[in-house]
């Protein structure tokens, strides 16, 4: 499982719900509400050899690339969280807002 390190509002009960969900599934994934993620786990078996080819990164499009990078998988999707992108997202996030 790989996570975000721009995502302030993560806690050890998030981390739990992807292991969780990953225990279930093939892959899991934490979106973001711009179209990317904060998190993505997947088992070793079914293997997926390019889960991140030709994603359009830094794009509302970025889960939807991985998530047809792992077509015929089962997918467990996991809460939204925020993630901060730019110095907007941060002052949002250092007034409590974000």
């Amino acid at each position: 499982m790989i996570v975000g390190s721009d995502v302030p509002g993560i806690t050890p009960d998030h981390i739990d719900n992807g292991f969780r969900a990953l225990g279930v599934s093939d892959a899991v994934m934490g979106p973001a509400p711009d179209g990317g993620y904060w998190l993505i786990g997947l088992r070793r078996h079914p293997r997926v050899l390019r889960p991140f080819a030709d994603v359009r990164w830094s794009t509302q499009f970025a889960m939807d690339d991985t998530k047809y990078n792992l077509k015929g998988n089962y997918i467990s999707i996991i809460q939204l969280l925020r993630d901060v992108d730019d110095h907007v997202d941060w002052r949002l996030w250092r007034r409590g807002e974000l």
